[in-house]
This record gives C-alpha cells, sequence and structure tokens, in this order.
C-alpha cells in the first residue's frame, strides 16, 4: 500500500469550549504508509480546562484509535487513505460531543468513535474486598448513587473520600501543589511539547507582546472575520511557566463571557486595541490558574 495524507478541518459541535469565545478550529492530519497509521489533532484555539479533559479519536468506518495529546503513531488496522471521522470530545464523567472532522464520505462512523470512546473512558468499578456480613440485614444488589471514586481523592488507605468531607489530618485546603495527584504526573508541558512547537512556528509573531513581556513568546492566530487571538509561553529561570491565550480588548471594563472569572486583563497597546484579556493555564500540571 502507497503513502496517504489525509486532512480535514475540525468544526465545533458544541458551544463553550473555545478560548476566544467563536468557533472551535483545529485540524487533523492522517498519515498511513505500509500499515503504520500517524496521526496529529491540532486543538487551536480550544479553551484549558480546570476540570476533566479532551479525548480525541479517528475511524474509517470500522477501527477506531484513540489519539493522546494530539498524536496517534504506530500500527492500525484503521485505513484512513479514503478518508476518515474524527471527533473531539470533553470528557468528566460523561461524554460530550464537542466538535468533529470528516475527509471524504465518512461522518457515519463519528458515532462509533462517541461509543468507543464512551466505553474506554468508562470509570473502572472499584474492588470488592471478602468481608464477614454483618449482623444486621443488607441488601448485596445496592448500588451506590455517587461514584465516590470517580472525584479522584483518597485517603491513605485508598479510600475515596466524599465530596464536603475532608480527613481529620489535613482539613480543607485551598492549595493542590503537595496534595494534587497530577503534580505527580509528567509535566504538561513536555507532553505538550511537539504541538505547542508547531503552533509556535505556524503563526505570525505577536510582536507587541513579545516585546512587552519578558521571557515569552507569543504568536497571533487569525480565524474568521479578520479577527484574532494570540497564543504564548512565558518562562521563568529558563523553563516554561505559563502557557496564555488572549483575546484583543479596548479596555478592562470585563472580558467577553466564555473568559469571565477566568482570564485577568493585560494592558499591551496595539494597533488594534488597548490590551488582552488573558487566560493562564500552568505548564506544570496542565490547569487553569483562576484570578
Amino acid at each position: 500500500m502507497g503513502y496517504t495524507k489525509n486532512i480535514a478541518v475540525i468544526k465545533g459541535a458544541a458551544g463553550g469550549f473555545s478560548a476566544d469565545g467563536g468557533e472551535l478550529s483545529g485540524l487533523v492530519k492522517a498519515e498511513r504508509y505500509s500499515g503504520e497509521l500517524k496521526v496529529e489533532v491540532s486543538l487551536i484555539n480550544f479553551a484549558p480546562l480546570s476540570g476533566g479533559k479532551y479525548v480525541a479519536g479517528i475511524s474509517d468506518g470500522k477501527t477506531v484509535e484513540i489519539v493522546e495529546n494530539g498524536l496517534f503513531e504506530g500500527p492500525s488496522e484503521a485505513d484512513t487513505s479514503a478518508g476518515f471521522a474524527a471527533a473531539v470530545c470533553y470528557v468528566n464523567g460523561g461524554v460530550k460531543l464537542i466538535a468533529t472532522a470528516v475527509c471524504g464520505n465518512f461522518s457515519m462512523a463519528v458515532p462509533k468513535i462517541l461509543e468507543y470512546i464512551a466505553r474506554t473512558e468508562e470509570p473502572a468499578p472499584p474492588k470488592k474486598e471478602a468481608k464477614a456480613a454483618p449482623a444486621e440485614s443488607y441488601d448485596d444488589e445496592a448500588v451506590a448513587t455517587e461514584n465516590y471514586y470517580e472525584l479522584g481523592k483518597t485517603d491513605e488507605g485508598g479510600e475515596p473520600v466524599r465530596e464536603g468531607e475532608k480527613e481529620e489530618k489535613d482539613g480543607p485546603c485551598a492549595c493542590e501543589d503537595e496534595e494534587d495527584p497530577d503534580s505527580r504526573e509528567e509535566n504538561f508541558y513536555k507532553k505538550m511539547k511537539g504541538e505547542i512547537e508547531r503552533v509556535l512556528s505556524s503563526y505570525p509573531p505577536a510582536a507587541e507582546l513579545n516585546a512587552a513581556t519578558e521571557n515569552s513568546r507569543w504568536v497571533e492566530i487569525s480565524y474568521e472575520g479578520g479577527a484574532f487571538y494570540v497564543f504564548g509561553v512565558i518562562c521563568e529561570e529558563g523553563a516554561p511557566k505559563y502557557l496564555c491565550y488572549g483575546i484583543p480588548a479596548q479596555s478592562r471594563e470585563g472580558p467577553p463571557a466564555s473568559m469571565e472569572g477566568m482570564a485577568d486583563y493585560l494592558e499591551v497597546k496595539t494597533s488594534r486595541g488597548n490590551g488582552f484579556w488573558v487566560m493562564y493555564q500552568s505548564a506544570e500540571t496542565g490547569k487553569t490558574i483562576l484570578p
């Protein structure tokens, strides 16, 4: 089988997930050669998340592959030579379709992708341990109405902690630095570095922002109607500290509704405005830094 490359444009299927308040945008590129498949998903103006995650999948109508962190590369039975369907979902307890990308006549494959993502992202049930039957009667068919393991917080023995409860040793905590499980995972920037570098090298620099903010690199990304937003990386002591998404503004009177409570005003005069409403995302954990 020869080499094939197909590209499809991402189109939004749900509102409220863009960094600029406009339509979701991005690209899906699928390359296939001799049984090997390489898929790149570029989520151009998707907003950073404070909870949940984005999950992308691609299918030829028969086989579905999950695209982790914007890239899938390896052997696959999915044949994208004639086209494909791709879907991006927001997963947070449930699965919500927020964007699609279709190349060729493959739109019928989108439901298959959704079904596969829902199945693979379903939380695993907690393991049951053998326990002696209590003196009082009980219903062994009863099912908990809330999945506390899904909340992601457990005590030292691995038991789930219900929302609203706290461990006596720690008490309530407004800081997530040390106890946050995400802090023990691989650095978010390192996992997304390839995609971030592609964006920074694919768009023109935002000269005024680069001059106004030290140790940073910004680009300007245009979309429909001559509108644009900016994306940047700010470093501290030579290491990436924040990923930034900014919308041009004439004043600090208030951010767009989609950025309410999530953005700070950065005063930088340009030919098209007096500043930007900017959302900051931790390069370490990937979480949104709230004002």
